[in-house]
């Protein structure tokens, strides 16, 4: 799963050359948010409203190069209304080095925990679906912590609330044997671990006869989006569960600029989902598993949750939002990282 090509290998270190530009790129980041809803009643003037996702999941980045590792939570748990005293500590009182990082201290961390709905007793669970390694932390034994964001340096001195990502600070000891920089690794933090022990599966696809492709008629918004493409190669994959059929759809500089996906049920042929990534200026889609190496691998399929159905993904590069995981089923749910992207 990956945010963009260079985000993925690196997200930290791209950040901290990026633009210091904090007002659009929070604002980029209010405007492409998925499946965000409003709920004015119970929030502050200027307050960002989180995403709903039927379960949150977050990601793990590296600090520098020192031996912390960071999970924001700061998707859901928004800190932009400068007025609200309650969310950080007086900055400016910190002094401009060390406001860069800092612990909260237990006032600031018990209201953290109480907006977040966590408790002192639930754990962070750190899952790697590449390496199908898992990790978990009691919240009771870990800091709270606000990190400026690689965005802002201390040149933007002084800071402002929307400048820090807050979240949990973990050692990158227990960390080890995990995928470089945490690409591939997922976090949730609750009661019980939602992942499955049985382990994802990268996609080996193979290519086909375009006539081997499931006859489904395109959706109008789709038919608009691949308006002016053609055709390029058809490939598929197969499980005991499903198959899957992947099309893709070249511009006119015969470079891909969509692909098409229907996962059908083994036995009954039945499509079960229909999916179109396509280029836009936040997107893009990504290369096939072992395209660009042996060890380069982006789709997955499997069985990821204890408790929901298989899932699929791997397809799209983000550059503004957060990469989405597909279930399989009719739900056509999609489940959103929360990757607190503030591209």
């Amino acid at each position: 799963m990956t945010i963009k090509p260079l985000l993925l290998s690196a997200f930290f270190l791209i950040l901290l050359s990026a633009c210091n530009k904090k007002e659009s790129a929070k604002s980029q980041k209010q405007d492409l948010s998925k499946n965000a809803t409003v709920e004015t009643d119970s929030l502050s003037e200027g307050e960002e409203t989180p995403r709903k996702e039927s379960i949150n999941l977050f990601t793990v980045m590296p600090k520098d190069s020192s031996d912390i590792a960071f999970v924001s939570l700061s998707d859901i748990y928004p800190v932009g209304d400068e007025k609200d005293t309650l969310a950080l500590p007086n900055i400016e009182k910190l002094g401009k080095h060390d406001a860069q990082y800092f612990a909260f201290s237990k006032n600031y961390r018990k209201r953290f925990l109480s907006k977040t709905n966590i408790t002192e007793t639930d754990s962070v669970f750190i899952y790697d679906y590449a390496k199908n390694k898992l990790a978990s932390f009691l919240v009771k034994n870990l800091k709270t912590v606000a990190m400026l964001n690689g965005y802002s340096s201390e040149e933007d001195w002084p800071y402002h609330n929307y400048d820090f990502m807050i979240g949990f600070e973990i050692n990158k000891k227990n960390l080890n044997g995990f995928s470089e920089y945490y690409r591939d690794a997922l976090v949730y933090v609750g009661k019980e671990n939602p992942f499955s022990k049985e382990g994802l599966k990268p996609i080996s696809w193979k290519k086909i006869a375009q006539k081997e492709y499931p006859s489904k008629s395109l959706k109008k918004e789709d038919q608009n989006t691949l308006k002016g493409t053609t055709v390029g190669n058809t490939y598929s994959y197969k499980t005991s569960s499903y198959q899957y059929f992947l099309q893709d759809y070249l511009d006119s500089h015969k470079i891909i600029y969509a692909r098409r996906l229907l996962v059908t049920d083994s036995k009954t042929k039945e499509i079960i989902i229909e999916k179109l990534y396509s280029q836009s200026e936040g997107t893009s889609p990504t290369p096939l598993n072992y395209e660009n190496g042996d060890d380069v691998v982006e789709q997955y399929t499997g069985k990821l949750f204890r408790n929901k159905p298989e899932v699929v993904f791997g397809f799209l590069y983000e550059s503004f939002g957060c990469p989405a995981i597909s279930i399989i089923d009719k739900s056509n749910e999609e489940i959103y990282l929360q990757c607190d992207n503030r591209h």
